[in-house]
C-alpha cells in the first residue's frame, strides 16, 4: 500500500452534511468517500488538462494520455465522447501502419 499522509481541508457545513449523507447511503466511512471523490476529481482534472493540451496541438494523443494517466485507447474514447476530433498526420499514420505490418509479419 502506498504511504499516506494526513491533510486537512475546510468545508462548509452543507458540504460536510452532503458527504456524511452520501457516505451513509453508500455504507462507507466519510474518509473513504472523500478519498474516492478526490480520486475522481483529480482524474477528471487531469483529463481536462490533457484534452486541452491535445486540442491546442501542444502534445500528441499518446503524450496527452500519459499525462492524464490513462491508456491511449481510453484517451481516444474520451476525445470522441467530448467531440474532439482525433488528428494525425500522414507520416505518423504511415509509420504506424508499417509497424503494424512488421509486427504481423513476425508471428
Amino acid at each position: 500500500m502506498a504511504e499516506t499522509v494526513v491533510t486537512s481541508v475546510r468545508l462548509s457545513r452543507a458540504d460536510l452534511k452532503a458527504l456524511e449523507d452520501l457516505a451513509n447511503k453508500l455504507h462507507l466511512e466519510r474518509s473513504s468517500l472523500i478519498k474516492r471523490a478526490l480520486d475522481a476529481g483529480v482524474r477528471e482534472l487531469l483529463l481536462d488538462e490533457a484534452v486541452m493540451a491535445y486540442q491546442k496541438g501542444r502534445v500528441s494523443a499518446w503524450k496527452a494520455a500519459r499525462s492524464a494517466r490513462v491508456p491511449l485507447a481510453e484517451f481516444i474514447d474520451e476525445l470522441k465522447r467530448r467531440g474532439v476530433p482525433f488528428r494525425t498526420d500522414e507520416d505518423l499514420l504511415r509509420e504506424q501502419v508499417e509497424e503494424l505490418l512488421r509486427a504481423r509479419g513476425r508471428r
